[in-house]
């Protein structure tokens, strides 16, 4: 089957959406219950999981698929999300899981919607970019569901500082890099059909994406809120 453009909520990424969401649920919730042993061994494995994916992701995008070495460095957040949330997973160091969550479920579930990619299923790029992200929320969710970690307002706040203290660091490393790098999408559009069509163009979205984000965060944390 030939890959088509992809189409964004069309009827391949509406059951790929529905897959993760419903991965990331069930999975925590049926080991929830299970021994504390148990669920640390299956945390171990999944921060060796998603580590390991994210240190094998720059090849893996550069050679079967050809992406230049400047544009697959892993420092957009949905990598950083991820290193920090395996890394929580093997040290329990709980300002990694506050910042991993907000990033994984803000900058995660925002490249699940809006992702970065031209075609849809069966595309290698469609299926390589929906694993890794895929995997990303579900590690968040069972750091969050069966090893029952929660944020809290505080979390929220460690989420906007981090993010405001990150922001003009990668700006700084695309203009060191060149226009080939767009880490974060501060200087170009991602490909496909995503929510920066709607915004005006880089670099002048980054203030009202700035004022997105801070929303986004709180409307992620308002269920644990209410």
């Amino acid at each position: 089957m030939e890959a088509q453009p992809f189409t964004i909520l069309g009827t391949y990424h509406l059951l790929t959406l529905m897959f993760i969401v419903v991965l990331a649920i069930f999975f925590p919730l049926l080991l929830k219950e299970k021994s504390i042993d148990l669920r640390e061994h299956m945390g171990f494995v999944l921060a060796i999981g998603i580590l390991s994916l994210e240190f094998a992701k720059p090849f893996i995008w550069h050679y079967p698929f050809e992406y230049a070495w400047i544009k697959v460095i892993p420092i957009h957040m949905c990598n950083l999300s991820a290193f920090l949330i395996g890394t929580f997973l093997l040290t329990k160091k709980r300002l990694l899981y506050e910042v991993a969550f907000f990033w994984g479920m803000g900058g995660g579930v925002m490249a699940l919607i809006t992702p970065d990619v031209a075609y849809t299923f069966p595309d290698p790029q469609y299926i390589f970019f929906f694993f890794g992200h895929g995997l990303l929320i579900v590690v968040i969710g069972y750091a969050s569901i069966a090893l029952e970690n929660r944020p809290t307002l505080s979390s929220v706040r460690n989420g906007i500082s981090f993010s405001l203290i990150a922001l003009p660091a990668i700006y700084l490393i695309n203009k060191i890099l060149g226009p080939s790098a767009n880490y974060w999408y501060l200087g170009a559009r991602p490909e496909g059909q995503n929510i920066m069509d709607f915004l005006p163009d880089p670099p002048m979205h980054i203030p009202l994406t700035i004022i997105i984000g801070i929303c986004l965060f709180y409307l992620i944390y308002s269920p644990f809120w209410i």
